[in-house]
């Protein structure tokens, strides 16, 4: 059985690795081997960056956790960045390992974090089975894009928004 909470300060450096985990599963063969292996390198960089992001804007991201206590999945969203947003609420990021793919996690990560609200999130151009996964929350390609930084390869993001969704049923 897998439980949904909020990230508990103490474990954002697990949080980073199973991020990073995500990332070298899903962006294989879309970004180079050289970056997807550093990608642990500067976590305590990264987990101090996450440990001032708590206190500047008290969002913190929600975790999947294992019976054994393992982190197999993390989402992030809040209030959407950028300018003229298309939504109030954007879903930062949502990462679950490979193993858990199929199984309704990712699903549950989003409600967690972002409920039934309007929102919009970016996503890798290409990335089939994201944009799949995106569509079944709702999400539609709203034909914003973004240009990534050279690390990816000359990749764009693309921007999918949904409207606020009606509250499931009972």
């Amino acid at each position: 059985m897998v439980t949904i909470r909020p990230l508990r300060i103490h474990e954002i450096e697990a949080a980073l690795r199973m991020k990073n985990q995500g990332w070298r599963q899903a962006y294989r063969g879309k970004l180079s081997e050289e970056i997807l292996a550093g990608l642990d390198d500067s976590i305590e960089a990264q987990a101090e960056a996450w440990r001032m992001g708590f206190d500047a804007t008290g969002v913190v991201p929600f975790v999947a956790v294992d019976d054994d206590g393992a982190i197999v999945g993390i989402a992030g969203g809040g209030a959407t960045r950028g300018d003229n947003p298309p939504t109030d609420v954007e879903l930062f990021m949502i990462y679950v390992l490979e193993e858990h793919y199929g199984t309704g996690l990712g699903q549950a990560l989003a409600d967690a974090v972002i409920g039934n609200a309007a929102a919009c999130v970016w996503v890798l151009d290409g990335n089939e089975r994201a944009i799949a996964f995106y569509r079944k929350l709702g999400f539609e390609p709203d034909g914003a894009k973004e240009q990534l930084s050279e690390r990816w390869n000359g990749l764009n993001d693309i921007r999918m928004v949904r409207p606020a969704m009606s509250a499931p049923a009972h």
